[in-house]
């Protein structure tokens, strides 16, 4: 853009004279927005709002259809890499954190948590069956470990398990008591 049509959209767009427009584009390095800003700080702009520029080429790009925005897919093995990644996270943390069984107050074993999540995966029922029985027979089961430290609801859920097995076999062991005595 020449200097005199700089000097013309200055007087025309925040409405200063033309000694004025000059003045301000002499301090800028004919820089139209730096003296736009130079009459603004000056007081000199009469009309604020209307005071506004558009330089060509931004102009042009507003009147082109908007850029698509760009969604960088992600490929099959990057995700494979991701879940591994998140895979390998939950197997540290099952090796850092221990099941630790006890009966009667003593520690009777203590094992990284990876062992029985991997005996549950072919084994289920058969887990699921003896942590019962293990209940009733008086073990109790916590968990130790990082993970853990911060909250216990999961151990004072054990706990009251324990507790429930035991009032259970309480209850039996009096209705089968109990009934011995009226024969």
């Amino acid at each position: 853009m020449e200097r005199e049509e700089k000097i013309s959209k200055l007087c025309e767009k925040v409405m200063v004279t033309r000694e004025e427009a000059e003045a301000a584009l002499n301090a800028c390095n004919d820089d139209i927005l730096d003296a736009v800003l130079y009459l603004e700080m000056l007081g000199k702009v009469r009309n604020p709002k209307a005071a506004s520029y558009v330089d060509e080429s931004l102009a042009e790009l507003n009147r082109q259809d908007p850029p698509k925005a760009s969604h960088k897919s992600e490929t099959f093995f990057e995700a494979l890499g991701r879940f591994c990644a998140w895979l390998m996270g939950l197997i540290k943390i099952a090796c850092d954190n221990c099941l630790q069984i006890d009966r009667q107050g003593e520690t009777l074993i203590r094992i990284p948590l990876i062992i029985p999540i991997v005996l549950l995966i072919p084994c289920f029922w058969l887990v699921l069956i003896l942590l019962i029985v293990g209940l009733f027979l008086g073990f109790h089961y916590s968990f130790s470990g990082p993970a853990f430290a911060k909250d216990s609801k999961i151990n004072k859920m054990s706990q009251k398990a324990a507790e429930k097995a035991e009032k259970m076999k309480n209850d039996f062991n009096r209705g089968f008591d109990g009934g011995d005595k009226t024969e």
